[in-house]
């Protein structure tokens, strides 16, 4: 009875370690999420004829709004939400990260856009019933067509989104975290397979939220770092401050 009793006590014990790591980390993030806000680099300085500086702001932008979007999540335990979200977070990192490495990518990001574009601006002027005629005529629709083909002074070269990853330094993340979050995104036969029948909403359960925090702490620091350095606004310290006491207290990123 008592080595029953002690067995119960070590197994709370353990669940409420686990809970405390959980809770640091979560707190962890939330300080960094709002480090990000308070320390937004607002000095952006640009000439008319570069637009890599501003287009690497937008990003960046986009980086700490999903971080925020992605911590809400995994506090409220959304499984489903919380993975979709992280990768989107890390697909605006690997982005954000060519845009610095590489002057040259915001034009082919830009040319890559416009291509995009077109077959659906094409499909409803062919099929003008879709347009919502309070709004937009098919003049309209040929209009934004028009303009886009002057814009458009070559077709950009397909490419993969691994290549990106490679070209951000990231190409472990592609085979690893990003294959695994994009079995949520795309509704893997194995996601599938592992919701509990009816309509019960699992919640995410601490290994994975722990692992989501870890993930998205890491994207976050690297984004804010790479971005203070690039604009030189000598606040990228306080980032790699905040990398070392996370590196310190959690033992860094495990890749799972």
């Amino acid at each position: 009875m008592f080595n029953h009793m002690c067995k119960i006590l070590r197994l709370v014990k353990n669940v409420l370690m686990k809970a405390t790591k959980t809770d640091e980390l979560l707190d962890l993030l939330e300080i960094i999420h709002k480090t990000c806000i308070n320390k937004e680099p607002t000095h952006l300085t640009c000439d008319s004829e570069d637009i890599q500086a501003p287009y690497m702001f937008g990003l960046y932008s986009i980086v700490v709004e999903l971080t925020g979007d992605s911590y809400h999540a995994i506090k409220s335990r959304k499984e489903l939400a919380s993975h979709v979200l992280t990768r989107a977070l890390l697909e605006a990192v690997v982005v954000l990260c060519n845009v610095i490495n590489d002057p040259n990518y915001v034009k082919i990001h830009f040319q890559k856009s416009l291509a995009k574009g077109k077959k659906p601006l094409e499909y409803l002027r062919d099929n003008p019933d879709l347009i919502d005629k309070k709004r937009h005529t098919v003049k309209d629709i040929q209009d934004l067509l028009d303009k886009g083909a002057k814009l458009r002074d070559q077709e950009p070269t397909k490419s993969y989104i691994v290549d990106d990853f490679k070209n951000a330094d990231m190409e472990k993340y592609y085979y690893t975290r990003y294959a695994f979050l994009c079995n949520y995104s795309h509704h893997n036969a194995k996601v599938i397979i592992n919701r509990p029948l009816g309509l019960n909403v699992r919640p995410l359960d601490e290994k994975s939220t722990q692992r989501l925090a870890h993930w998205i702490i890491d994207l976050i620091l690297k984004a804010s770092i790479a971005v203070h350095e690039f604009l030189k606004t000598g606040q990228s310290n306080i980032f790699e401050d905040l990398q070392q006491k996370w590196q310190a207290t959690f033992c860094g990123t495990p890749f799972e």
